[in-house]
């Protein structure tokens, strides 16, 4: 009997730092939901990543706090609701961005 492991071995980018996979979501992120790039915020710095990620500030609380400070708009919500829409990122849009850039296999 053969066994198989629980978990596939990633093949494509085994050893993304935590800085690269920040960037790339934040990249995917911005433009997708603010229309921003990378370059327009202070994440274009791997430093400030960085200290994001040592003080234990997750992804989604990082982007929402942009989102605050700058009273930034989302521009992927279709239409009128008649429920105010928020402009705040949630679990899902950041799974999302890991299966839209490949860093969450289907």
């Amino acid at each position: 009997m053969q066994t198989s492991p629980a978990i596939p071995p990633r093949e494509d980018n085994p050893c993304a730092s935590p800085v690269a996979v920040w960037q790339q979501l934040l990249t995917y992120l911005l433009e997708k939901h603010y229309g921003l790039t990378l370059n327009d915020t202070p994440f274009c710095e791997e430093n400030v990543i960085q200290a994001h990620i040592d003080a234990g500030v997750t992804l989604v609380n990082a982007v929402n706090f942009l989102v605050e400070k700058y009273e930034l708009v989302r521009i992927d919500r279709d239409g009128f609701n008649w429920q105010e829409q928020s402009p705040f990122l949630t679990a899902v849009d950041i799974l999302r961005a890991r299966r839209a850039t490949g860093l969450l296999k289907a």
